[in-house]
């Protein structure tokens, strides 16, 4: 069957209802990274530990779990992170971010001992020299999510790009938990065929699990 042709006057209504929820929701986020932020980064630590599960399989013992270098006003994973790896054993990962827009990231090790370098827009990434990983965790920043899942990030379509490919290249699917502020949360956020739904949500409020709302 043919894949429907999408209606350029539909697709442009979305991009301009998500680019309106971008700018209230990226103030919102701004406002309370500068009101309290440290202090929100670890109350939502607490919050991801006390529900995301950590328990490893059998196959697998340890867990990789993808983090993000915080950029201007997101939510700080770095007090989490740290935690996942001094009191789980868990293998940190941070993206690397391809030269083509809206292509799939790349995942590699993040020790505390590595130099990160200047990547892509100068978010700092793991050098070459550090193990590629797929992540069994996904940390996804964003600017805005409602409780289905749905998540507004800047536009570029990196993390949309790379949940589409880990979702069906025949391996197993990360969890994919978006990480934000409570303010961020909309009511409903507009989507696209090819958004990328999350798994769960947590901030320093607590967690959604987005799949329990879907349907």
């Amino acid at each position: 069957m043919q894949a429907a042709i999408p209606d350029p006057v539909a697709v442009e209504a979305v991009h301009a209802e998500k680019a309106r929820l971008r700018a209230r929701l990226r103030a919102r986020r701004a406002e309370a990274a500068a009101a309290n932020g440290a202090a929100i980064a670890q109350v939502a630590a607490e919050r991801f530990l006390a529900a995301i599960p950590l328990k490893p399989d059998l196959v697998k013992p340890d867990l990789a779990i993808a983090g993000y270098w915080p950029m201007a006003d997101e939510l700080d994973p770095r007090p989490l992170l740290a935690r996942l790896r001094t009191e789980h054993g868990a293998r940190i990962l941070l993206p690397v971010t391809p030269a083509q827009k809206g292509g799939a990231l790349d995942f590699r090790e993040w020790t505390e001992s590595a130099t990160l370098l200047p990547g892509r827009y100068g978010i700092p990434a793991p050098g070459p020299q550090a193990a590629a990983l797929r992540p069994d965790i996904m940390l996804v920043p964003l600017v805005g999510f409602d409780v289905k899942g749905e998540r507004l990030g800047m536009g570029a379509g990196y993390y949309d790009a790379t949940l589409a490919a880990l979702r069906s290249d025949g391996g197993k699917a990360p969890l994919a938990v978006g990480y934000a502020f409570a303010v961020q949360q909309a009511p409903a956020i507009p989507a696209r065929p090819e958004d990328q739904r999350l798994d769960w949500v947590v901030t320093e409020r607590g967690a959604i699990w987005c799949a329990g709302n879907v349907g």
